[in-house]
């Protein structure tokens, strides 16, 4: 029945649409290696999307889009949305379909939690509202039958900055940076993407069968330039972690040390220094990374079973001192 759905759009900062103003295109800005959305904004349920994969072959994706999902290219993650610490932030989502916004990690009441089970589903359109209390890096997605609307792509990344809306600071009076990316742990099992998504006893287990860094794989990875990081020696690059696979990663950036900042959006008390950081479903690290006076580096992922026994697959890009 899914394939007779069509893109609708409302407009509107306000529940139900009327008076409110257009939503601006995605723009980047300052040091950012991607797009985003400026809250108040607006994201529509699409379940027709597709992937293309590095072997040649293309899933079925759902998502939430406002033009496009993440950098306005692929489907998958969906868009990043942005708000300054302080704000009062209203995110609208049209959908014709039930799905809801569970905006993880972030302070909000039960009204705006986006869990069914304790609020409700949208159909039509509802805009969910919160104050941004703290900077840092969080995530939303569909908490309609979450295992399966996740996998499928229907998640992204929320950012919310310093109150001064400070691109080079992580938070007030915190860790500054020159450059910004932001990695998102994305896996599939392409068995439950099967049409437009397979169902019933594909979903008893899971085995993904392809390992990326924001929707791409492979050599894709390697050249998509919200991914790659490229940046002068000495420069210090922020890169925003986000755990958006159901399957554990290890990430790596190279053999170079970094320095994690931050942990599910909150400052840490005591940063530490690494040469690797696991991050697991629906957590959060930023890490700080110097670059070093010359070279290129291999960094990446290392998807690891749940139980971090076993290696399931990897996913690697280029760090590069221009």
């Amino acid at each position: 029945m899914f394939n007779k759905f069509q893109e609708i759009y409302i407009m509107s900062a306000h529940r139900g649409g009327g008076g409110g103003t257009a939503t601006p295109p995605p723009t980047t800005t300052g040091g950012r290696a991607f797009t985003f959305l400026r809250a108040p904004t607006t994201v529509t349920a699409q379940m027709n999307g597709s992937a293309a994969l590095a072997d040649g072959a293309s899933i079925s994706t759902w998502y939430f889009s406002n033009g496009g999902g993440f950098n306005g290219d692929r489907t998958v993650p969906s868009p990043v949305i942005e708000a300054n610490q302080g704000e009062q932030v209203a995110i609208t989502l049209s959908s014709m379909m039930p799905h809801t916004i569970h905006l993880h990690g972030l302070d909000v009441d039960q009204q705006n939690d986006g869990v069914p089970a304790t609020s409700f589903e949208v159909t039509g359109s509802y805009t969910y509202r919160f104050t941004a209390t703290h900077a840092g890096t969080f995530m939303y997605h569909c908490h309609v039958d979450t295992n399966k609307h996740m996998e499928m792509g229907m998640f992204g990344t929320i950012i919310i900055r310093p109150s001064n809306g400070s691109t080079t600071q992580a938070w007030d009076n915190g860790s500054v940076f020159d450059k910004e990316y932001l990695w998102q742990l994305t896996t599939h099992d392409s068995t439950w993407h099967s049409g437009m998504g397979g169902g019933g006893s594909n979903l008893a287990r899971y085995r993904p069968d392809y390992f990326m860094i924001n929707g791409k794989d492979g050599a894709n990875t390697i050249t998509d330039s919200a991914t790659a990081i490229t940046a002068s020696a000495g420069q210090k690059v922020l890169v925003r972690i986000v755990g958006t696979s159901y399957m554990p990663g290890i990430i790596r950036m190279g053999s170079l040390p970094f320095e994690v900042i931050a942990s599910d959006g909150r400052p840490l008390v005591q940063p530490y220094i690494t040469t690797e950081q696991m991050c697991a479903a629906g957590e959060r690290y930023d890490i700080l990374l110097t670059m070093p006076s010359s070279g290129q580096y291999t960094g990446g992922i290392e998807y690891r079973n749940i139980r971090n026994t076993d290696a399931l697959g990897t996913v690697t890009t280029t760090i590069t001192v221009a």
